[in-house]
This record gives structure tokens, sequence and C-alpha cells, in this order.
């Protein structure tokens, strides 16, 4: 297979419901499920794609912050100080999170960029 119609030919046409799913903002639904998580996968890649990382980020549910129907804020923990979701992010902004709810079959999917900083109004619960 090497191009998206051939792809495509194998599968189904998707649904209604999979296709209003993509939405351009944070809604009222997506900002209920970030609250209610307690844990999400942070993935990233490096210049050109190249150093994919998918991190585990977790909290208490609620961890993540709803800033504005366009902005969350993701705090930092302890990990293994290899940096590399952090490195990739400085050399490129584009970023997934995969939000999850243990028990609860649906996920939450946001993609978007992110920048890393240090600015103590947005560390403020």
């Amino acid at each position: 297979i090497q191009t998206l119609e051939q792809l495509r030919d194998l599968y189904a046409a998707p649904g209604e419901r999979a296709r209003r799913k993509q939405l351009s903002r944070i809604d009222a639904h997506a900002r209920r499920f970030i609250a209610l998580s307690p844990f999400c996968v942070l993935a990233s890649g490096g210049v050109n794609g190249r150093l994919l990382d998918a991190s585990p980020r977790g909290g208490e549910a609620g961890f993540v912050k709803v800033l504005d129907e366009h902005t969350l804020l993701l705090p930092d923990s302890g990990g293994n100080n290899r940096l590399d979701t952090l490195s990739n992010i400085l050399a490129n902004p584009a970023v997934g999170l995969l939000f999850l709810i243990p028990g609860f079959d649906d996920t939450l999917r946001v993609n978007g960029t992110a920048r890393v900083t240090r600015d103590p109004d947005l560390s403020r619960p």
C-alpha cells in the first residue's frame, strides 16, 4: 500500500459521528473530560518529526488545566531527566495529547502546538 487511495479502499468510510468529533476548540465536553482525567500521553517529535516520543503524564484528576478554549496548562513533574519531550517541543512545537479516564472506554485527543515556559502566572493552581 503506497497511497492514501489504496489504503482508503480497504476501509469503510468513517461514520457521521466520527466525522463530527474533530473540533477546533476545547468545548464543554472536552473541558469536563480533561478535568476528570488523571492520565494522558504527550506525543512529540523533534526536528523533521524525528526522535518521536510518547511520554506518560499523570497526577490527580484535573492536573491538566484548561486556560481557555485553545490553551491547556500541562505541568512538568519529575521523571528520568532525559528531557526527550521538552527537547522535542523546543525543536518542533507540534504535539498530540491522549487523555484517558480509568474504567471509561472513551479517550480524548487534543492536537496542537506547545511551548515550554517558566511563567509564574501560568503555574498557579
